[in-house]
């Protein structure tokens, strides 16, 4: 009679655990938008006899349960903190890597778009009449590899940059890999993107290898001590420390710009003051992701750059204005005009293709170049 008692005293325990936590998500106040994820929850499911007969309503539904169960951003750094105190390595395809740094895994890739995205870069430059500058900056995983756990795995950038390398024997390729490797803070902690001085070196390899010219200095001013990003969000490691970001000026100029957004907006100024009370502080800098961004700039030297790109050019263009009294920024994944069209004086125009290198060998829309 007591082992049936316990029993029946526990499994009513356990409903009423459930039934409470159950009653308390239910009732509990909603978000559309969970900042530590970066990403939009799950919105509360259609009661429709179609959706219950069809199963979509039972999916639905637990994608809406699990994205707004009570304390969620609580017990997803409870996992990931019990991942860590059990040994893992990794969560959700970030290393917990020393010093805090939070490292995106780059294990596999798409060959044949990758290969897609070799031919067309060399087929629009060909059809141009105008030698490529191109920029694939290697992930932290391999520029930091000295970080990484032991028993960690991640594709061997190095070779997968020299391959690249020779299939754009007739363009201007720019390896910034043994610049970037096994150096310290050249990529945020929390975040997949190099920071300013990552980008500084990249610009540098440009200043040397397309423009010809000494790398001028820069100030760096502190504009934020509370950047969370992706792979904080990725990783459930809630607890890591931030970055920081900062404001690039240069030191012996008097840059002054004019930046048109493609929604028609126009600034004087390179930075999204806005953004810095966000969640994605990278987009502080030229306002994160558009379709095309014209810049033009007092920088005088008769030169245009055309910087066909992902997100990690953003970081480079305080630097990049300094040389060019025009820039072009697009981004393929939203650009839909031939970009042969900003291509008007080849002589004074410098072309480039500015990716992170695991974007650029996934990235479908590199096709679009025309």
């Amino acid at each position: 009679m007591k082992k049936k008692t316990v029993e029946t005293l526990t499994i009513a325990a356990f409903l009423g655990f459930t039934g409470v936590f159950a009653v308390w998500n239910v009732f509990a106040p909603k978000s559309d938008y969970s900042a530590n994820e970066n990403r939009t929850l799950a919105k509360s499911p259609s009661l429709s006899v179609s959706h219950i007969f069809s199963g979509k309503f039972d999916d639905d539904f637990e994608s809406w349960f699990s994205d707004h169960f009570v304390n969620r951003d609580s017990w997803i750094e409870l996992k990931s903190a019990l991942k860590v105190a059990t040994g893992s390595i990794d969560n959700n395809q970030v290393y917990y890597a020393e010093d805090g740094h939070l490292i995106k895994q780059f294990q596999t890739y798409d060959h044949k778009t990758l290969q897609q995205n070799i031919d067309t870069i060399n087929e629009f430059c060909e059809s141009q009449n105008l030698k490529g500058n191109i920029l694939l900056v290697p992930t932290a995983s391999t520029a930091e590899s000295q970080l990484l756990p032991w028993g960690s795995y991640d594709l061997d950038q190095l070779s997968m940059i020299s391959s690249i390398k020779e299939q754009f024997s007739d363009q201007n390729f720019i390896d910034v890999a043994d610049s970037l490797c096994g150096q310290d803070n050249l990529y945020y902690k929390t975040d997949h993107h190099w920071n300013e001085q990552g980008a500084y070196i990249g610009f540098q390899a440009i200043m040397n290898q397309v423009l010809h010219k000494d790398t001028p200095s820069f100030q760096y001013e502190k504009v934020s001590d509370s950047f969370y990003g992706t792979m904080y969000s990725k990783s459930g490691a809630f607890w890591t420390s931030p970055d920081s970001i900062y404001r690039i000026t240069p030191e012996n100029q008097d840059l002054e710009v004019t930046v048109t957004y493609d929604d028609g907006t126009v600034s004087d100024s390179l930075y999204s003051e806005k953004r810095l009370s966000e969640k994605d502080q990278y987009t502080y800098y030229v306002d994160g992701n558009h379709a095309e961004v014209k810049i033009s700039t007092n920088a005088n030297t008769g030169r245009k750059a055309v910087i066909v790109k992902d997100s990690y050019a953003h970081i480079m263009i305080p630097y990049l204005a300094t040389q060019y009294d025009e820039i072009d920024m697009i981004d393929l994944r939203y650009y839909h005009s031939p970009v042969s069209e900003l291509i008007e004086d080849t002589q004074n125009t410098d072309l480039y293709f500015i990716y992170s290198l695991d974007n650029f060998a996934e990235d479908p829309n590199v096709v679009f170049l025309r």
